[in-house]
Parts: C-alpha cells; structure tokens; sequence
C-alpha cells in the first residue's frame, strides 16, 4: 500500500521439523555439535535453533521465519513482502500458527519481523505439506514447552531498534508461567533510515505471549496460551498527507493432552482474531479501509499405535475489504457496502502408518471436509493422501507424497507490501473452495561420513477455484470499489525443483541452495483470458548461508538472488472529468529486475556455558547498499496535469545495529 499511496504504484499485484532449546548442559552442547538444518525429508528437518543466533537478523533481532525464508522451499522475502510463499503457493496456502492454533497475520511492518518471540516456544515445526490441515500449502508451527520450569529462568535482549525480554518461573510442584514481551522504538534512532523515496515512515509495535502450564498428574497436561500484539503506522510525504493504521492480532487458547496405556489424546479450544483500521488521505481522497477476520475452533487428534485420527471444528466471521472513501476523484462515494461473512467448516482424517519390510514404509489418509458458506451453500469433499518412503541407509532416503488439499479461505488485496492490505475472504459466491492435487518426490543423502547432506525435492501442484485480486487502487479512488469486480476467479499449476547442498560439521556450517519455480494462473473470463504468471512468481533464486564459529564469537553471513516478480505495467495515465483513468498492458506482462542482498552477523560471547549465556551481538543489513526496486510508480504534480513513470525502492543502505542479549 505504500507504494500505491506515493504514487499511483503499478508493481506485481501480489496479490517434519521440530527445533528444540534447552537450558541443560547435555542438550546445549548436543545442539552446538548438530549442523543448523538436519534434512529429513525434502528441504524438511530439524532446525537447530542455537544456531539460528549465528545467522544474520534484521536489527539484532533473530526471528525463525526470516530463517525459513532461506530455505529453497520458500520464496524470497524482500524488504516490502510480507508473506509465506511456498513451493510456488499464494502465502494464504502457507498455515502459520501458535500451538497449532492459526494466526492470520503473522508478520509485522514490511516483512522484516514476525510476531513470533522466538524465546518464548521449545521450537519450530516445518512442513511444505499441510497434511491433515484444511490448507493447499504448508505448515509453520511454533511450538509451545512441554516441560514445567524447576527453576526461574529467561532470557533478555536490548538493541537500538527494540528491548525483548522471557521470564519463566515454576508456581508450585505441578504448574509453571512464562511471560514474554517485545517494544519496538525504531524511529528513535532509526528515523532517518526507514523511509520510501526519502519519504518517513513513523512505526511501532508492541507484542507479548502468556503461558500457564499445569501437569496435576501424570497423565494429564494443560496450557492456557494467550498472545496479542499491536501495531501503528503513520506515513506522510509527497501526495500522499497521511496513513494512518493500526492493525492487531489476538490469540487465546486452551490446550489439554491426555496419555492413555498405549495412546495419547489432544484437544485444543481456541478463538483467534486478526483485523485492520485504516485511514487514508491522499490524491484529495478521504476514507477508511476496515476488515478482520474471527476463527473460533476446536481441534482433536487421537494416536493409538499405528493409526491417527482427528478432527476440527471452526466458526469464521469475516469483514472483507470495505472501503469508504469520499474526496475530488469520486462522482459516487464508496459507502463501505461489503457484508459481514459467517461460515463453518468441519474436517474429520484418519491416518494408517506401517512398516512393509526393513526398508520401505507406507503412510495413507482420508480426510473429509464439509463446508457451509456465508449464502449457506454446502459444499463436501474427500482429501485422500499417500506417502511411500523408501530407506536406503547410507545410500540416502526417497520420499513419494501425493495428495489432494482443500481450503475454504481465500486472502487477496492490492499489495503485498507487509502493511495488511491483504484480507481475508471466505469461499461462496465470490469463488467456489479451492483444491489441489500435489505431487512430490524428494532424495536425502548423507554424505563424506556426514560432514555434508545433500537434498534435492521435485513438486508438481495441480490448482483448482484459484481468486485473483484483479482491480487497483483507482477503484478505491473513483468510488467503483466491490469485491466480485475486484477479484475473477482462475485455476493454475505450479512446479520446480529445490536443491540443498549443507556443510553440517565443523566450525564452519552453513549452506547452498537453489529453486526453480513456476507458479501459473489460466483465467477464462469476459475481461481476462489465458496463462500468466502468478503475481509472487520468482523462477529463480540463490541463497547462501554460512556461520564460522570460534568459540568466544561466531560469525555468520547470507547472501540471496533472485529473478523479479511480475506485475501488470501501467500504459497511460490520464483525467475524464473528475475520474483519473489508467490502461494497463498485459497482465504480469513485466518483471521487476532482479533482487541481491547481503547481510553479515557477528556474536561475541562475554559468558558462554551450560547455565546461560551473554554477550554483544553486531550486525549489517544490506552490507552490498543496494536499493532494490519494489515496484513502478505513476508520479504526479499537485494539479495532476502532469507525470512521470519511474522505479520505486524502499530505502535501507548499511543498516547498522548493536544489541546485547544475556540467557540465564
């Protein structure tokens, strides 16, 4: 949105892995001994989170989801992209939750923070399939502690952008309480660097995460898990007066496993909300643009030997983009008419697990999903699913996984720029629930006596009932904003491969990947007909990671590039009466150049050891000052009678900062 709100922007209309951390001097020198990913399957495996320290954070801040970023299976997130995009998926096909519970916004401003305080969780669960969950594309679980803390303990860190800080402490013999919390004050030192077209942005943000767990006996366990957070945004410069947002998540939920002799019973209840308030003064135009989305669900999974079941219940209230808006480009005012939806959806899987001789083993679901729409329209549908993984010992793993995904939630918008433009829509009127059938195959090997893993995984996604966001800001700006206008229905495919070459011994650790990806929308509409690229497509992408430590210090440093995103290029620009008219070429005709960026780390330990650590952290974003375009805009003087069409760049150079952080 910022682009758009500068100028009339025209950029690409964007439309088994667990981590484990503990304080206990056998786990922390294991975890100083593994390499940062430990592959299991494709570009999937354990994440060392002790490591995730060593690799270069924005601002001193060491957030797990730019780190998953770096893998091959993700795309590229640039300085203005907020999303998860997966194995050539939209971000919305990407489940991002907490506890298991979904959060539908999961980074702050621009990308360049999650909402995650990494502290906070026992580890991180990565999947690029969503397996049992209603979703086409992956899963990103931060998980919660299940050990009770014996003793007080936390962990604290305070930089020049922002001062975080996790308590834990145990509350008698069978119950204990971690507290986490995060304040930014980026403009206090950073006010002259956070800018767009030397235009500033004035930010702030503020989260937090409550956990209370309780263990009465041995069988039983339970957690009372609360998160929140707040953000506030002010932009001003050029023709654009002011933006002023705020956008928020909440998050409740109470989660209770049960151990039987022989299985283990979860169950989850939980409400879960996301939303945005916008005001907007610009081009002459005044006006808000609310929307939000409320998840109330319950979740349950049973495991008994080899079979798995569960289901899942969830209640959505949706408020879509609606925008009012009154101002001197606008013969009829856009009076905020987009209604309030309300859905449910029901999901029941089963899953069969065995063992067929030494080397192979099967794993076959069934899923159901039925779904009532805001029109109450009812819609059922089966999810079928198989994977065979083959065990070659030293001659490494291979993995055959097909599947069909269903998902009922669609998320689209103007931008994707890591403001929350993007809103959430339910399936109905506006495009039928989507589906897919994936295809993948991956390879794991180990290999030079496990001082190096190579991992290599093909894909193939066959989509069904895709929504894309095909209108502009004009719309809002000339009152002819709705949603079904806005948006056309399409399918779509997307395929590539991913490669993984991982140095996992030594001081010296890291490694370097490559993906190849299409992603690929095929409309058949009055407006819009044929095969375009998708709006986050990026058909290439190099990244490269590498940590050295030396014991009293590490360093680490990455280095990423990659092929432009596509967006539809502007041809003219020009005024009818009061209604500013733009034609535009092909759709996604052009691509944005490519994007490089590096970013370099250092760590200096004053206290290191088995009881906690402390020291002084030091790192460069964007060592290389490069300004990469994020898009092109319409630029226009005060009476409009005139314009250029130029490149647009968020402008972070040399980013500098220093923070000290202390474990005990």
């Amino acid at each position: 949105m910022l682009l758009f709100c500068t100028a009339a922007v025209a950029r690409a209309q964007e439309p088994d892995t667990v981590a484990r951390l503990s304080l206990e001097k056998s786990v922390i020198t294991e975890q100083l001994k593994k390499p940062i990913v430990v592959n299991s399957r494709g570009i999937s495996g354990e994440i060392n989170v002790d490591k995730i320290h060593a690799i270069p954070s924005f601002l001193g801040n060491a957030d797990p989801i730019r780190f998953v970023r770096l893998l091959p299976s993700v795309q590229l997130n640039t300085e203005v992209e907020g999303g998860l995009y997966m194995q050539g998926g939209d971000h919305s096909h990407t489940l991002v939750s907490q506890g298991g519970v979904p959060l539908y916004g999961a980074s702050h401003l621009l990308g360049m923070f999650s909402v995650f305080n990494t502290p906070h969780f026992k580890g991180m669960q990565y999947s690029t399939s969503a397996g049992q969950e209603s979703r086409l594309g992956g899963v990103i679980d931060l998980q919660l502690k299940d050990t009770l803390a014996r003793r007080i303990f936390g962990e604290a860190s305070v930089g020049l952008i922002s001062a975080q800080g996790t308590l834990g402490f145990p509350i008698g013999k069978k119950s204990s309480l971690t507290i986490s919390a995060r304040r930014t004050y980026i403009n206090l030192l950073y006010g002259n660097f956070l800018k767009y077209e030397d235009k500033p942005i004035k930010y702030g943000f503020t989260d937090a995460n409550i956990t209370w767990q309780w263990k009465p006996n041995s069988k039983d366990r339970i957690w009372v898990d609360l998160f929140g957070c707040l953000d506030n945004a002010n932009f001003q410069g050029g023709l654009v007066e002011e933006i002023v947002s705020r956008w928020y998540n909440i998050m409740g939920a109470v989660h209770w496993n049960h151990y039987y002799d022989g299985a283990t019973l979860k169950q989850t209840a939980y409400a879960t909300t996301y939303g945005l308030d916008l005001h907007l003064n610009a081009f002459n135009i005044f006006g808000k643009i609310p929307s939000y989305i409320r998840d109330y669900g319950y979740k349950n999974k049973l495991i008994w030997g080899d079979w798995e079941f569960s289901s899942h219940l969830s209640y959505y209230h949706v408020q879509p983009q609606n925008p009012y808006s009154e101002g001197y480009f606008n013969d009829s005012n856009n009076n905020g008419s987009e209604p309030v939806q309300d859905a449910f959806e029901a999901l029941l899987h089963a899953q069969y697990s065995r063992n067929l001789g030494y080397w192979l083993q099967i794993k076959a679901g069934l899923g159901a999903n039925w779904y009532l729409s805001p029109e109450k329209k009812s819609w059922f549908g089966l999810s079928p699913e198989v994977d065979l993984i083959a065990n070659l010992m030293d001659a490494g793993k291979i993995d055959f996984r097909y599947g069909i995904r269903r998902q009922n939630l669609f998320q689209v918008g103007l931008t994707n720029t890591g403001l929350p433009f993007e809103f959430w829509v339910m399936a109905g009127d506006v495009q039928a629930p989507q589906w897919a059938h994936d295809f993948s195959l991956s390879y794991n090997a180990d290999l030079f006596k496990k001082s190096f893993s190579v991992s290599v995984e093909l894909y193939y996604k066959i989509l069904h009932n895709q929504l894309e966001y095909v209108g502009n800001i004009m719309d809002i700006y000339n009152g002819d904003y709705s949603l079904k206008t806005s948006t056309q229905g399409c399918n779509g495919k997307a395929y590539g491969v991913n490669l993984m070459l991982q140095r996992q011994k030594g001081k010296l650790t890291g490694w370097i990947s490559y993906a190849f990806s299409r992603s690929l929308r095929t409309f058949d509409g009055d407006v819009r007909q044929g095969e375009y690229s998708s709006n986050h497509e990026r058909l290439h992408e190099l990244d490269v990671v590498a940590t050295y430590d030396f014991g009293r210090f590490d360093v680490g440093g990455t280095f990423v590039l990659a092929s432009g995103t596509p967006y539809t290029r502007p041809l003219s620009f020009y005024v009818v009466g009061s209604r500013l008219i733009c034609e535009y070429g092909p759709y996604n005709g052009s691509r944005l150049p490519p994007y490089m960026k590096m970013d370099i780390s250092a760590n200096w330990y004053i206290k290191r050891g088995p009881k906690g650590k402390c020291g002084i952290n030091f790192s460069m974003y964007n060592v290389l000052g490069r300004n990469n375009v994020v898009g092109y805009g319409l630029h226009m003087n005060k009476d409009f009678t005139a314009y250029t069409f130029k490149a647009s760049a968020i402008q972070i150079r040399f980013l500098p900062s220093l923070a000290y952080f202390h474990t005990f």
